[in-house]
């Protein structure tokens, strides 16, 4: 028989590593979809932020970049939504009058190369 003090203590641990595995976020940037992104994804990073503040709402809001979903350039890096985010981000940008320099605030959770996305805020 184990030692139930052991399985308690084992229990916990991994409790506290899901806790501590998923890690909140709060970034502000500019929302392109995930087509798109990942072709400019090796630019240098001024170049990168050129190419996200310049990308149209037209372009977001076609077919085959909608299907690919939905990221956020910030702090130097892409971030992409999980299918929340996605819905979410869609909305928001058939929604804005901006042609382009399409910016969001998003709070979620960092969960294995995705933010499980809580709330999307367009930013003026």
């Amino acid at each position: 028989m184990k030692n139930p003090i052991f399985l308690a203590v084992i229990a916990l641990l991994f409790v506290f590593s899901l806790a501590y595995a998923h890690e909140k976020v709060k970034l502000t940037g500019y929302v392109v979809d995930v087509k798109c992104a990942s072709e400019h994804a090796n630019s240098g990073t001024y170049d990168t932020l050129k190419f996200a503040a310049n990308h149209t709402k037209q372009c977001a809001l076609e077919e085959a970049c909608v299907r690919s979903g939905y990221s956020i350039f910030a702090d130097g890096q892409w971030f992409p939504f999980d299918a929340r985010g996605n819905e979410l981000a869609k909305a928001l940008i058939e929604k804005t009058q901006k042609k382009d320099h399409i910016m969001m605030t998003v709070e979620g959770i960092k969960h294995e190369g995705k933010i499980l996305v809580q709330k999307l805020t367009e930013e003026n």
